[in-house]
């Protein structure tokens, strides 16, 4: 029975790494996109006027995106590396047995998985955040399908899919507005740290809050500790089910 046992034990730990390092990798292969992106209108913008209203708009959307990014990839780190590892390291010193560092072991997974917002109750925040991700592509494959060009008369430089790099750039707008959204309205129903962590890490410097989109938050980055630790929890999951809808709505 026991190698059965083990079979089945490792075949779960293995899809629960899996499931983090996916998430991991859409993560930096978002911000690979991004910097394709910084590169490929930085390159332009060297050469151009820097009075082009086309690529100061760009260049502010570039930016929104990158803020956005780099708020969740702190997050992130943070979450994984910081806490979640250091319960681990915590735990481990005091293990007495293989089955304690198999409990010990899946705890520290769960948490990470509940933390970087991949259960099954985190759902609708993780859908949203791959569509963000998805917009972000689309802007950068609009970008690279025609060239800018600069007028010889005036000299201002444009791009002939700017209007759709700009709807693109507003549906991302949307989605992370809407992400914010629901880990608000999560946050209401049940508080917990690191939902309160990930809404102040996006809304740092109250750029959405300041248009009126957020209405209200529990505390500051700090509240949670190193030593707690966080059972799955549900706190998203009336959220889930109407997710669709409203990220249709969006």
């Amino acid at each position: 029975k026991f190698p059965r046992t083990k079979q089945w034990y490792q075949r779960r730990v293995r899809a629960k790494y899996n499931k983090i390092f996916r998430f991991l990798l859409k993560l930096k292969h978002g911000c690979f996109v991004a910097d394709k992106i910084w590169f490929l209108i930085g390159s332009v913008d060297k050469k151009s006027d820097r009075n082009s209203p086309q690529l100061r708009r760009l260049q502010v959307c570039r930016y929104e995106v990158s803020q956005f990014l780099h708020a969740v990839q702190i997050y992130v780190t943070h979450q994984l590396h910081n806490i979640s590892w250091h319960e681990l390291s915590g735990e481990l010193k005091v293990v007495g047995s293989v089955s304690e560092l198999h409990t010990v072991h899946e705890r520290y997974l769960n948490n990470a998985i509940e933390r970087l917002l991949l259960s099954e109750g985190t759902k609708a925040p993780y859908e949203i955040l791959l569509k963000i991700l998805r917009h972000l592509v689309t802007f950068l494959h609009l970008l690279q399908s025609h060239p800018f060009s600069t007028s010889k008369e005036d000299g201002v430089t444009t791009h002939p899919a700017f209007e759709q790099l700009i709807k693109s750039h507003d549906s991302f707008m949307k989605q992370a507005i809407f992400i914010l959204k629901v880990a608000e309205a999560s946050n209401s129903s049940g508080y917990k740290p690191y939902i309160d962590e990930f809404i102040t890490r996006l809304d740092f410097n109250n750029y959405y809050r300041s248009q009126g989109v957020l209405t209200k938050r529990q505390s500051l980055i700090g509240t949670q500790s190193f030593g707690g630790t966080s059972s799955p929890s549900s706190t998203f999951a009336a959220v889930s089910r109407t997710s669709s809808a409203g990220s249709r709505g969006v």
